[in-house]
């Protein structure tokens, strides 16, 4: 009898497994759907292929599938001021779906070389006298990037599509065509990886990735979410490897969404614009001498330049977060803006 007691009084010394639940709001700001409108869409994509859904015969990625999976994330989000978890992944880390995302912004179509379609394109002319191929191009806004002799094509658009199922269209409707394929970015290290129970509730897993070697040898550090189907969350864990050992998470980037960026007073009618922006970034109330940073969300240098110039070209920039920094002459820092490329 001594014996059970004491295991009983040990059991309840022993800390809990369980993680806590807290309550939060599914209300999608509009700072996280603007910053993971491409991750959204190729989760997505993905957990379209998952479910083996008829969903996966649309171009076009339905707004509710997206919105399921964003409204989860919002849930996350909301509690960056009071779960230092969620601040992590979306304040300090910056965790986005880089690797192998589905929702690309171009794609490559194999034809055949004697073909109008590779003629019109080796000519760099983007339609093709096809009317099915070209009703596509035109619908979806793509043009052409370049064209391989060997029976290539490379075409992009500024909207996230499914083109797994361009792709499908392209190939059934268009004989000269051989495959259609998306046009991935090898490389790109960090990843959300999204499913559901049979409780309703959505997991998420935020990967962190870093020391990348065409995703190969990359160290990582994921956090592990649970969302309820009443929008409370619960921080379920963590888990950390590499492909050389563990090591310490590296400085975090520190993009700040969910805290306004603080621009000097001293350019308070700074202004860019669009916001998010698809082919040209322009700026006004600028100083008159200096230059400008821009930076990924990553904390890259992406490209920099004179305030003599009042816009840049980013059409062909990937889609993401950025922020771009002004400078007087003299190196002092006067203003600050993020923005985001759609």
């Amino acid at each position: 009898m001594k014996n059970n007691l004491l295991a009983c009084i040990l059991l309840l010394c022993l800390p809990l497994a369980s993680w806590a639940q807290i309550p939060s709001d599914c209300t999608i700001p509009s700072v996280l759907r603007d910053a993971y409108d491409r991750d959204v869409k190729g989760m997505a994509i993905k957990r379209m292929q998952a479910q083996n859904s008829p969903d996966n015969a649309l171009i076009e990625i339905p707004a509710t599938v997206q919105d399921s999976i964003l409204e989860g994330m919002a849930a996350i989000f909301n509690l960056s001021n009071e779960l230092p978890e969620a601040d992590s992944v979306f304040n300090r880390y910056c965790v986005h779906d880089n690797f192998n995302s589905p929702a690309l912004l171009g794609f490559i179509v194999g034809v055949d070389t004697d073909s109008p379609i590779a003629q019109a394109w080796a000519q760099g002319t983007t339609l093709t006298g096809n009317a099915i191929l070209d009703n596509l191009l035109t619908t979806y806004n793509f043009t052409l990037q370049s064209y391989f002799n060997f029976g290539a094509g490379v075409l992009y658009t500024d909207q996230y599509l499914n083109l797994f199922a361009l792709a499908d269209s392209i190939t059934a409707s268009v004989p000269e065509t051989s495959y259609a394929e998306p046009d991935y970015i090898i490389g790109n290290a960090g990843r959300i990886n999204y499913s559901t129970d049979e409780a309703g509730n959505r997991l998420y897993e935020f990967r962190y990735e870093w020391n990348d070697c065409f995703d190969g040898c990359d160290n990582f550090y994921s956090w592990f979410f649970t969302v309820g189907p009443d929008c409370s969350v619960t921080f379920t864990g963590t888990d950390e490897g590499g492909f050389f050992g563990i090591e310490n998470l590296p400085a975090p980037t520190d993009c700040q969404l969910t805290t306004d960026v603080k621009a000097p007073s001293l350019f308070p009618d700074f202004r860019l614009f669009p916001n998010p922006v698809g082919n040209t970034l322009r700026w006004q109330a600028a100083p008159d001498t200096g230059f400008w940073q821009i930076h990924n969300a990553q904390g890259q240098l992406v490209q920099r330049g004179q305030w003599s110039s009042a816009s840049i070209e980013v059409a062909h920039w990937p889609a993401g977060l950025y922020y771009l920094s002004g400078y007087l002459a003299n190196g002092e820092k006067v203003l600050e803006k993020a923005w985001v490329k759609g």
